[in-house]
Protein backbone atom coordinates (compact mmCIF):
# COMPACT_ATOMS: atom_id res chain seq x y z
CA UNK A 1 0.00 0.00 0.00
CA UNK A 2 1.50 3.38 -1.05
CA UNK A 3 1.83 6.29 1.34
CA UNK A 4 -0.67 8.26 -0.76
CA UNK A 5 -3.21 5.43 -0.58
CA UNK A 6 -2.81 5.14 3.19
CA UNK A 7 -3.39 8.85 3.66
CA UNK A 8 -6.49 8.63 1.48
CA UNK A 9 -7.74 5.81 3.72
CA UNK A 10 -7.46 8.00 6.81
CA UNK A 11 -9.24 10.90 5.10
CA UNK A 12 -12.11 8.58 4.16
CA UNK A 13 -12.40 7.35 7.75
CA UNK A 14 -12.43 10.91 9.12
CA UNK A 15 -15.07 11.96 6.56
CA UNK A 16 -17.23 8.97 7.48
CA UNK A 17 -16.91 9.84 11.16
CA UNK A 18 -17.96 13.45 10.56
CA UNK A 19 -20.94 12.24 8.54
CA UNK A 20 -21.88 9.86 11.31
CA UNK A 21 -21.70 12.65 13.87
CA UNK A 22 -24.19 14.59 11.76
CA UNK A 23 -26.48 11.57 11.68
CA UNK A 24 -26.12 11.08 15.42
CA UNK A 25 -27.07 14.68 16.14
CA UNK A 26 -30.36 14.09 14.30
CA UNK A 27 -31.47 11.82 17.14
CA UNK A 28 -32.62 14.89 19.03
CA UNK A 29 -36.32 15.13 18.16
CA UNK A 30 -38.57 18.12 18.61
CA UNK A 31 -41.03 17.56 21.44
CA UNK A 32 -44.72 17.60 20.41
CA UNK A 33 -46.68 20.74 21.21
CA UNK A 34 -49.36 18.87 23.14
CA UNK A 35 -48.59 15.59 24.87
CA UNK A 36 -50.76 12.54 24.40
CA UNK A 37 -50.97 12.25 28.18
CA UNK A 38 -52.60 15.68 28.43
CA UNK A 39 -55.03 14.88 25.62
CA UNK A 40 -56.01 11.60 27.27
CA UNK A 41 -56.45 13.33 30.61
CA UNK A 42 -58.73 15.96 29.06
CA UNK A 43 -60.77 13.30 27.25
CA UNK A 44 -61.14 11.29 30.44
CA UNK A 45 -62.41 14.39 32.25
CA UNK A 46 -64.99 14.95 29.49
CA UNK A 47 -66.04 11.31 29.61
CA UNK A 48 -66.44 11.36 33.41
CA UNK A 49 -68.49 14.55 33.23
CA UNK A 50 -70.91 12.99 30.73
CA UNK A 51 -71.07 9.82 32.81
CA UNK A 52 -72.03 11.86 35.88
CA UNK A 53 -74.92 13.40 33.91
CA UNK A 54 -76.03 9.98 32.67
CA UNK A 55 -75.94 8.55 36.19
CA UNK A 56 -77.92 11.51 37.47
CA UNK A 57 -80.59 11.11 34.79
CA UNK A 58 -80.79 7.36 35.42
CA UNK A 59 -81.29 7.94 39.14
CA UNK A 60 -84.04 10.47 38.53
CA UNK A 61 -85.70 8.23 35.96
CA UNK A 62 -85.53 5.26 38.30
CA UNK A 63 -87.38 7.20 41.01
CA UNK A 64 -90.33 8.07 38.78
CA UNK A 65 -90.25 5.09 36.39
CA UNK A 66 -93.44 3.63 37.77
CA UNK A 67 -95.17 6.97 37.58
CA UNK A 68 -94.38 7.66 33.93
CA UNK A 69 -97.35 6.85 31.73
CA UNK A 70 -96.74 9.44 29.06
CA UNK A 71 -94.94 7.64 26.22
CA UNK A 72 -93.50 10.94 25.04
CA UNK A 73 -91.80 11.44 28.40
CA UNK A 74 -90.39 7.94 28.20
CA UNK A 75 -89.07 8.70 24.74
CA UNK A 76 -87.48 11.92 25.95
CA UNK A 77 -85.84 10.14 28.87
CA UNK A 78 -84.49 7.36 26.66
CA UNK A 79 -83.31 9.82 24.02
CA UNK A 80 -81.48 11.83 26.67
CA UNK A 81 -79.64 8.68 27.72
CA UNK A 82 -78.89 7.82 24.11
CA UNK A 83 -77.51 11.29 23.43
CA UNK A 84 -75.26 11.06 26.47
CA UNK A 85 -73.98 7.61 25.53
CA UNK A 86 -73.35 8.72 21.95
CA UNK A 87 -71.31 11.62 23.30
CA UNK A 88 -69.27 9.15 25.34
CA UNK A 89 -68.77 7.01 22.24
CA UNK A 90 -67.44 10.07 20.42
CA UNK A 91 -65.04 10.79 23.30
CA UNK A 92 -63.91 7.16 23.36
CA UNK A 93 -63.23 7.26 19.63
CA UNK A 94 -61.11 10.38 20.12
CA UNK A 95 -59.28 8.61 22.92
CA UNK A 96 -58.69 5.56 20.71
CA UNK A 97 -57.33 7.79 17.92
CA UNK A 98 -54.97 9.55 20.34
CA UNK A 99 -53.69 6.26 21.74
CA UNK A 100 -53.16 4.77 18.28
CA UNK A 101 -51.24 7.82 17.04
CA UNK A 102 -49.05 7.92 20.14
CA UNK A 103 -48.29 4.20 20.01
CA UNK A 104 -47.47 4.36 16.30
CA UNK A 105 -45.20 7.38 16.77
CA UNK A 106 -43.26 5.78 19.60
CA UNK A 107 -42.85 2.48 17.77
CA UNK A 108 -41.61 4.34 14.69
CA UNK A 109 -39.12 6.21 16.87
CA UNK A 110 -37.85 2.97 18.38
CA UNK A 111 -37.42 1.46 14.93
CA UNK A 112 -35.52 4.56 13.80
CA UNK A 113 -33.10 4.31 16.72
CA UNK A 114 -32.55 0.61 16.07
CA UNK A 115 -31.68 1.39 12.46
CA UNK A 116 -29.17 3.99 13.58
CA UNK A 117 -27.57 1.53 16.01
CA UNK A 118 -27.24 -0.93 13.15
CA UNK A 119 -25.51 1.78 11.10
CA UNK A 120 -23.06 2.41 13.95
CA UNK A 121 -22.27 -1.28 14.26
CA UNK A 122 -21.54 -1.39 10.53
CA UNK A 123 -19.20 1.59 10.88
CA UNK A 124 -17.42 -0.01 13.82
CA UNK A 125 -16.95 -3.20 11.83
CA UNK A 126 -15.55 -1.23 8.89
CA UNK A 127 -13.17 0.65 11.20
CA UNK A 128 -11.92 -2.61 12.71
CA UNK A 129 -11.24 -3.98 9.22
CA UNK A 130 -9.26 -0.84 8.39
CA UNK A 131 -7.31 -1.15 11.64
CA UNK A 132 -6.46 -4.77 10.83
CA UNK A 133 -5.24 -3.67 7.41
CA UNK A 134 -2.99 -0.97 8.89
CA UNK A 135 -1.65 -3.36 11.55
CA UNK A 136 -0.81 -5.92 8.85
CA UNK A 137 0.99 -3.28 6.77
CA UNK A 138 2.89 -2.10 9.82
CA UNK A 139 3.90 -5.65 10.70
CA UNK A 140 5.17 -6.25 7.17
CA UNK A 141 7.23 -3.06 7.37
CA UNK A 142 8.69 -4.01 10.75
CA UNK A 143 9.63 -7.45 9.48
CA UNK A 144 11.28 -5.88 6.44
CA UNK A 145 13.32 -3.53 8.61
CA UNK A 146 14.24 -6.29 11.08
CA UNK A 147 15.38 -8.42 8.14
CA UNK A 148 17.58 -5.61 6.93
CA UNK A 149 19.10 -5.19 10.40
CA UNK A 150 19.81 -8.93 10.57
CA UNK A 151 21.47 -8.83 7.14
CA UNK A 152 23.62 -5.87 8.15
CA UNK A 153 24.56 -7.64 11.35
CA UNK A 154 25.53 -10.82 9.50
CA UNK A 155 27.49 -8.91 6.86
CA UNK A 156 29.02 -6.50 9.31
CA UNK A 157 28.17 -2.82 9.49
CA UNK A 158 29.34 -0.90 6.47
CA UNK A 159 31.71 1.90 7.47
CA UNK A 160 32.19 5.22 5.78
CA UNK A 161 35.72 4.12 4.80
CA UNK A 162 34.36 1.02 3.03
CA UNK A 163 31.93 3.16 1.17
CA UNK A 164 34.75 5.49 0.14
CA UNK A 165 37.06 2.69 -1.11
CA UNK A 166 34.22 1.05 -3.04
CA UNK A 167 33.30 4.29 -4.77
CA UNK A 168 34.81 5.16 -8.12
CA UNK A 169 34.99 8.82 -7.23
CA UNK A 170 34.08 11.28 -4.49
CA UNK A 171 30.73 12.05 -6.16
CA UNK A 172 29.70 8.39 -5.97
CA UNK A 173 30.77 8.26 -2.31
CA UNK A 174 28.47 11.10 -1.27
CA UNK A 175 25.62 9.79 -3.38
CA UNK A 176 25.81 6.34 -1.71
CA UNK A 177 26.05 7.79 1.79
CA UNK A 178 23.09 10.11 1.21
CA UNK A 179 21.06 7.21 -0.23
CA UNK A 180 21.67 5.10 2.89
CA UNK A 181 20.62 7.99 5.10
CA UNK A 182 17.46 8.51 3.04
CA UNK A 183 16.58 4.81 3.27
CA UNK A 184 16.96 4.92 7.03
CA UNK A 185 14.97 8.11 7.37
CA UNK A 186 12.19 6.81 5.08
CA UNK A 187 11.93 3.58 7.09
CA UNK A 188 11.60 5.54 10.32
CA UNK A 189 9.07 7.90 8.78
CA UNK A 190 7.04 4.96 7.50
CA UNK A 191 6.93 3.37 10.95
CA UNK A 192 5.99 6.69 12.53
CA UNK A 193 3.25 7.19 9.91
CA UNK A 194 1.79 3.75 10.58
CA UNK A 195 1.89 4.31 14.33
CA UNK A 196 0.09 7.62 13.93
CA UNK A 197 -2.57 5.96 11.80
CA UNK A 198 -3.04 3.23 14.37
CA UNK A 199 -3.53 5.85 17.06
CA UNK A 200 -6.04 7.66 14.84
CA UNK A 201 -8.00 4.49 14.22
CA UNK A 202 -7.95 3.62 17.94
CA UNK A 203 -9.38 7.06 18.67
CA UNK A 204 -12.06 6.59 16.01
CA UNK A 205 -13.01 3.23 17.45
CA UNK A 206 -13.21 4.72 20.93
CA UNK A 207 -15.43 7.50 19.57
CA UNK A 208 -17.74 5.02 17.86
CA UNK A 209 -17.91 2.86 20.98
CA UNK A 210 -18.89 5.92 22.99
CA UNK A 211 -21.55 6.85 20.47
CA UNK A 212 -22.86 3.29 20.49
CA UNK A 213 -23.02 3.41 24.27
CA UNK A 214 -24.96 6.66 24.11
CA UNK A 215 -27.34 5.20 21.55
CA UNK A 216 -27.76 2.07 23.62
CA UNK A 217 -28.79 4.30 26.49
CA UNK A 218 -31.28 5.95 24.16
CA UNK A 219 -32.77 2.67 23.08
CA UNK A 220 -32.90 1.49 26.68
CA UNK A 221 -34.86 4.60 27.47
CA UNK A 222 -37.20 3.92 24.57
CA UNK A 223 -37.62 0.28 25.57
CA UNK A 224 -38.72 1.52 28.98
CA UNK A 225 -41.15 3.80 27.19
CA UNK A 226 -42.30 0.83 25.15
CA UNK A 227 -43.14 -0.98 28.37
CA UNK A 228 -45.25 2.04 29.27
CA UNK A 229 -46.82 1.85 25.83
CA UNK A 230 -47.74 -1.76 26.46
CA UNK A 231 -49.69 -0.53 29.44
CA UNK A 232 -51.17 2.09 27.12
CA UNK A 233 -52.06 -0.70 24.70
CA UNK A 234 -54.04 -2.17 27.55
CA UNK A 235 -55.75 1.20 27.87
CA UNK A 236 -56.46 1.10 24.13
CA UNK A 237 -57.96 -2.39 24.32
CA UNK A 238 -60.03 -1.37 27.32
CA UNK A 239 -61.25 1.77 25.52
CA UNK A 240 -62.26 -0.28 22.48
CA UNK A 241 -64.11 -2.75 24.68
CA UNK A 242 -65.90 0.06 26.50
CA UNK A 243 -66.77 1.70 23.18
CA UNK A 244 -68.36 -1.55 21.98
CA UNK A 245 -70.26 -1.87 25.26
CA UNK A 246 -71.55 1.67 24.85
CA UNK A 247 -72.66 0.91 21.29
CA UNK A 248 -74.52 -2.15 22.55
CA UNK A 249 -76.12 0.01 25.23
CA UNK A 250 -77.25 2.51 22.59
CA UNK A 251 -78.70 -0.34 20.53
CA UNK A 252 -80.62 -1.62 23.55
CA UNK A 253 -82.01 1.86 24.27
CA UNK A 254 -82.84 2.45 20.60
CA UNK A 255 -84.76 -0.82 20.44
CA UNK A 256 -86.76 0.35 23.45
CA UNK A 257 -87.42 3.59 21.60
CA UNK A 258 -88.44 1.64 18.50
CA UNK A 259 -90.92 -0.43 20.52
CA UNK A 260 -92.48 2.73 21.94
CA UNK A 261 -92.64 4.36 18.51
CA UNK A 262 -94.35 1.31 17.01
CA UNK A 263 -97.06 1.66 19.66
CA UNK A 264 -97.70 5.33 18.96
CA UNK A 265 -100.45 6.74 16.79
CA UNK A 266 -98.90 7.25 13.36
CA UNK A 267 -100.56 10.64 13.12
CA UNK A 268 -99.43 11.83 16.53
CA UNK A 269 -96.88 14.58 17.00
CA UNK A 270 -94.80 12.23 19.15
CA UNK A 271 -94.59 9.67 16.37
CA UNK A 272 -93.64 12.26 13.77
CA UNK A 273 -91.02 13.78 16.06
CA UNK A 274 -89.53 10.35 16.73
CA UNK A 275 -89.40 9.54 13.01
CA UNK A 276 -87.79 12.89 12.33
CA UNK A 277 -85.13 12.21 14.96
CA UNK A 278 -84.42 8.82 13.43
CA UNK A 279 -84.05 10.41 10.01
CA UNK A 280 -81.64 12.96 11.43
CA UNK A 281 -79.51 10.11 12.75
CA UNK A 282 -79.46 8.40 9.38
CA UNK A 283 -78.55 11.66 7.68
CA UNK A 284 -75.68 12.11 10.13
CA UNK A 285 -74.33 8.67 9.19
CA UNK A 286 -74.93 9.33 5.49
CA UNK A 287 -72.80 12.46 5.69
CA UNK A 288 -70.04 10.50 7.40
CA UNK A 289 -70.19 7.88 4.64
CA UNK A 290 -70.10 10.62 1.98
CA UNK A 291 -67.02 12.11 3.63
CA UNK A 292 -65.31 8.72 3.75
CA UNK A 293 -66.09 8.05 0.08
CA UNK A 294 -64.82 11.53 -0.83
CA UNK A 295 -61.50 10.78 0.87
CA UNK A 296 -61.02 7.10 0.06
CA UNK A 297 -63.33 6.15 -2.80
CA UNK A 298 -62.69 5.98 -6.55
CA UNK A 299 -63.90 8.77 -8.83
CA UNK A 300 -65.86 8.88 -12.08
CA UNK A 301 -63.40 8.21 -14.90
CA UNK A 302 -61.15 5.91 -12.84
CA UNK A 303 -60.31 2.50 -14.26
CA UNK A 304 -61.42 -0.32 -11.93
CA UNK A 305 -58.80 -2.76 -10.66
CA UNK A 306 -58.76 -5.89 -12.83
CA UNK A 307 -59.37 -7.99 -9.71
CA UNK A 308 -62.84 -6.42 -9.38
CA UNK A 309 -63.98 -7.89 -12.73
CA UNK A 310 -66.24 -4.87 -13.10
CA UNK A 311 -68.22 -5.40 -16.32
CA UNK A 312 -69.96 -2.01 -16.14
CA UNK A 313 -73.46 -3.40 -15.51
CA UNK A 314 -74.88 -3.76 -12.00
CA UNK A 315 -77.14 -6.68 -11.14
CA UNK A 316 -80.15 -6.82 -8.82
CA UNK A 317 -78.74 -7.45 -5.30
CA UNK A 318 -81.13 -10.30 -4.42
CA UNK A 319 -81.76 -13.56 -6.26
CA UNK A 320 -85.38 -14.20 -5.39
CA UNK A 321 -88.77 -12.75 -6.21
CA UNK A 322 -88.85 -9.35 -4.60
CA UNK A 323 -90.52 -5.96 -4.54
CA UNK A 324 -89.60 -2.44 -3.44
CA UNK A 325 -91.36 -1.48 -0.21
CA UNK A 326 -89.97 2.05 -0.16
CA UNK A 327 -88.30 3.90 -2.99
CA UNK A 328 -85.89 6.74 -3.73
CA UNK A 329 -85.70 9.65 -2.82
CA UNK A 330 -88.22 9.88 0.05
CA UNK A 331 -90.61 8.08 2.36
CA UNK A 332 -94.35 8.55 1.99
CA UNK A 333 -94.20 11.35 4.56
CA UNK A 334 -91.68 13.24 2.45
CA UNK A 335 -88.60 12.64 4.60
CA UNK A 336 -85.47 11.69 2.62
CA UNK A 337 -84.80 8.08 1.68
CA UNK A 338 -81.61 7.78 -0.38
CA UNK A 339 -82.08 4.19 -1.50
CA UNK A 340 -84.60 1.46 -2.15
CA UNK A 341 -85.90 -1.08 0.37
CA UNK A 342 -86.11 -4.58 -1.12
CA UNK A 343 -88.35 -7.26 0.39
CA UNK A 344 -89.08 -10.84 -0.62
CA UNK A 345 -92.50 -11.57 -2.01
CA UNK A 346 -94.47 -13.72 0.42
CA UNK A 347 -93.09 -11.99 3.50
CA UNK A 348 -90.10 -14.24 4.14
CA UNK A 349 -87.26 -11.73 3.70
CA UNK A 350 -85.33 -12.34 6.90
CA UNK A 351 -82.32 -14.60 6.48
CA UNK A 352 -82.44 -14.45 2.66
CA UNK A 353 -79.14 -13.81 0.88
CA UNK A 354 -78.15 -10.54 -0.75
CA UNK A 355 -75.24 -10.15 -3.17
CA UNK A 356 -72.76 -7.59 -4.48
CA UNK A 357 -74.35 -5.72 -7.39
CA UNK A 358 -70.92 -5.36 -8.99
CA UNK A 359 -67.36 -6.47 -8.32
CA UNK A 360 -65.27 -4.21 -6.11
CA UNK A 361 -63.60 -3.71 -2.74
CA UNK A 362 -65.40 -3.42 0.60
CA UNK A 363 -64.37 -0.04 2.04
CA UNK A 364 -66.75 -0.01 5.06
CA UNK A 365 -68.13 -2.98 6.98
CA UNK A 366 -69.98 -2.76 10.29
CA UNK A 367 -71.08 -6.17 11.52
CA UNK A 368 -71.32 -5.61 15.26
CA UNK A 369 -75.10 -5.90 15.58
CA UNK A 370 -75.29 -2.33 16.88
CA UNK A 371 -77.58 0.53 15.98
CA UNK A 372 -75.03 2.42 13.88
CA UNK A 373 -77.24 5.48 13.50
CA UNK A 374 -80.12 3.31 12.32
CA UNK A 375 -78.30 1.39 9.58
CA UNK A 376 -77.54 -1.59 11.81
CA UNK A 377 -75.08 -3.98 10.16
CA UNK A 378 -74.10 -2.39 6.84
CA UNK A 379 -71.31 -2.31 4.27
CA UNK A 380 -70.15 -0.14 1.37
CA UNK A 381 -68.45 -1.51 -1.77
CA UNK A 382 -66.30 0.68 -4.04
CA UNK A 383 -66.49 -0.60 -7.63
CA UNK A 384 -63.44 1.34 -8.82
CA UNK A 385 -65.23 3.54 -11.37
CA UNK A 386 -66.59 6.21 -9.03
CA UNK A 387 -69.65 4.18 -8.08
CA UNK A 388 -70.25 2.77 -4.59
CA UNK A 389 -73.11 0.58 -3.36
CA UNK A 390 -74.43 0.42 0.21
CA UNK A 391 -76.28 -2.48 1.86
CA UNK A 392 -77.93 -1.96 5.28
CA UNK A 393 -79.96 -3.67 8.05
CA UNK A 394 -78.29 -7.05 7.57
CA UNK A 395 -78.60 -9.66 10.30
CA UNK A 396 -75.09 -10.80 9.40
CA UNK A 397 -72.43 -9.68 6.91
CA UNK A 398 -70.09 -12.20 5.30
CA UNK A 399 -67.49 -9.64 4.22
CA UNK A 400 -64.95 -7.42 5.95
CA UNK A 401 -63.22 -4.14 5.18
CA UNK A 402 -60.56 -4.44 2.47
CA UNK A 403 -62.01 -7.62 0.96
CA UNK A 404 -62.44 -7.86 -2.82
CA UNK A 405 -65.78 -9.31 -3.91
CA UNK A 406 -67.17 -10.46 -7.25
CA UNK A 407 -70.41 -9.50 -8.90
CA UNK A 408 -73.21 -11.74 -7.60
CA UNK A 409 -71.17 -12.96 -4.59
CA UNK A 410 -73.23 -13.35 -1.41
CA UNK A 411 -72.14 -10.69 1.08
CA UNK A 412 -74.77 -11.07 3.81
CA UNK A 413 -78.32 -11.95 4.81
CA UNK A 414 -81.34 -9.68 5.06
CA UNK A 415 -82.33 -8.69 8.58
CA UNK A 416 -83.77 -5.90 10.68
CA UNK A 417 -80.81 -4.50 12.61
CA UNK A 418 -80.90 -0.75 13.19
CA UNK A 419 -83.98 1.38 12.64
CA UNK A 420 -86.46 -0.80 10.75
CA UNK A 421 -90.11 -1.73 11.02
CA UNK A 422 -89.52 -5.08 9.35
CA UNK A 423 -86.83 -7.13 7.61
CA UNK A 424 -85.60 -5.71 4.30
CA UNK A 425 -82.45 -4.81 2.40
CA UNK A 426 -81.75 -1.09 2.18
CA UNK A 427 -79.76 -0.61 -1.04
CA UNK A 428 -78.10 2.60 -2.26
CA UNK A 429 -75.87 3.76 -5.11
CA UNK A 430 -73.55 6.72 -4.53
CA UNK A 431 -71.26 8.37 -7.06
CA UNK A 432 -68.05 10.24 -6.39
CA UNK A 433 -67.82 12.91 -9.04
CA UNK A 434 -64.63 14.15 -10.71
CA UNK A 435 -64.65 17.24 -8.45
CA UNK A 436 -64.64 15.02 -5.33
CA UNK A 437 -68.28 15.62 -4.39
CA UNK A 438 -70.52 12.63 -3.63
CA UNK A 439 -74.03 12.22 -5.04
CA UNK A 440 -76.70 9.86 -3.72
CA UNK A 441 -78.36 8.72 -6.91
CA UNK A 442 -81.43 6.77 -7.97
CA UNK A 443 -80.46 3.06 -7.72
CA UNK A 444 -82.97 2.14 -10.44
CA UNK A 445 -80.86 4.07 -12.93
CA UNK A 446 -78.23 1.34 -12.44
CA UNK A 447 -80.22 -1.81 -11.53
CA UNK A 448 -83.65 -3.18 -12.36
CA UNK A 449 -85.81 -5.81 -10.73
CA UNK A 450 -85.87 -8.89 -13.00
CA UNK A 451 -88.74 -10.53 -11.11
Amino acid sequence: MSLKTKRSLIFRILAATLAFCCIFSSLIHTAPVASADQELEDLQAQYDKVQAEIDKNKAELSEVQGEIKDQNKKLNALNSEIDGINEQISILNSRIDTLNKDINAKEANIEDINNQIEDINNQIEETNLQMDEVRATMQDTREMLLGRIRENYMAGETSTLEILFSSDDISTFFTRKELMQQVSENDAALIKDLEDKLVTLDELNATLDKQKEELQGKITELEAEKVALEARQGDLDSSKKTEQQKRSEVTEKQNQVKDIINGLDKESAEYKAAIKKGQAEKEQLSKQIDAYIAEHGSSVGDTPDAAYENDGRMSWPVKFESYISCGYPSYSDGTPHWGIDICAKGGNSRGRAFCAAQGGKVIIAKNDGNWNYGFGNYCVIDHGDGKQTLYAHSDNLYVSEGQVVKKGQQIGVIGMTGNTTGPHLHFEVRVKNADGSVSRVQPLNYVSNPY
